[in-house]
């Protein structure tokens, strides 16, 4: 009588787990990655809305300040002056490089005026003749080079200053400028190459009548959060009285960020609810719009 045969049993390769315990093992590291994710998911949470409430709260405070700062903001005229046929320019914006680092920078003093013309732009600003439409008379005009006929849309030109002094570092020399009509193309200057048509002289004479001079406001308080101001006066130079002020202040709800490519200081001057008081045109031109609204160029020959 043949002998019973037991059933052969698999034989297990030495360290190899059965299909239970690797099954056993996966949902236990799911489980534990799980876990993780429902752990660090609050946390991370958490940071983000700590940081929400951090930028709510320091909004919140500097649009209080900035608000508090436009109320002393805007323009206050003494008098006006008809048929003024030169100014004086006691400073001049200097010239930035494209991207140059003082539009990020908090304690940039020009930060008010981040938008304006700068260098001998600025001061071609003033020599230049302006462009009003007759469908927007709430908004001031283009400025364009002397000679450039009026385009779509355009008024008869109102012209700017007809000599524009200025006076260098050492406070002692000034130099006269004038736009030289034919030097230059005025519709080539108008696309392309601003104040190629100034020459200057050295000037020893009587000073022009009135004066321009501008100091920004830096404070370091109004500065953490991103508000900047400047005063512009029009002085006249025959007894040192100031005719008229501009003040101005802008701020960068932003704070300086610039993640996005922004430029704060040039975002903060762009926006008519970051401004105040609201330039109703070019804010290439804020200086000269209100100088020659209260020293109002000569017009004709």
């Amino acid at each position: 009588m043949p002998l019973a045969r037991h059933p052969r049993v698999p034989r297990k390769r030495p360290g190899a787990p059965s299909t239970r315990l690797r099954a056993a093992g996966c949902w236990a590291w799911l489980a534990l990655s799980l876990t993780l994710n429902a752990c660090s998911k609050p946390a991370e949470d958490k940071e983000v809305q700590a940081r929400e409430a951090a930028y709510k709260e320091k909004y919140a405070k500097a649009k209080a300040l900035f608000e508090e700062r436009c109320k002393t903001a805007g323009v206050v005229v003494k008098r006006t002056v008809k048929d003024v046929e030169g100014i004086e320019l006691i400073k001049v914006r200097p010239k930035l490089e494209w991207g140059d680092k003082a539009y990020f920078d908090p304690m940039f003093e020009g930060a008010a005026m981040a938008d304006e013309a700068q260098g001998d732009s600025y001061i071609a600003s003033f020599l230049y003749w302006e462009f009003r439409n007759p469908h927007t008379p709430d908004r001031r005009g283009v400025i364009k080079p002397p000679g450039t006929k009026p385009g779509l849309n355009e008024e008869a030109p109102r012209m700017g200053y007809r000599y524009v002094d200025v006076r260098d570092q050492s406070g002692y020399q000034r130099w006269r400028y004038q736009a030289v009509r034919g030097l230059r193309d005025p519709e080539w200057l108008a696309r392309a190459s601003w104040a190629e048509d100034l020459e200057r002289s050295p000037q020893s004479g009587k000073p022009a009548p009135f004066a321009i001079d501008y100091e920004d406001i830096v404070d370091p308080a109004d500065r953490a959060y991103w508000v900047a101001g400047t005063r512009i006066k029009i002085i006249d130079q025959s007894n040192g009285e100031v005719i008229a002020q501009l003040t101005r202040y802008v701020w960068d709800p932003g704070f300086g960020g610039s993640t996005t490519g922004r430029w704060p200081w040039q975002h903060a001057n762009a926006r008519e609810s970051q401004q105040c008081p609201i330039s109703r045109g070019d804010l290439s031109y804020v200086t000269r719009y209100f100088v020659d609204s209260v020293t109002i160029p000569k017009m004709g020959d």
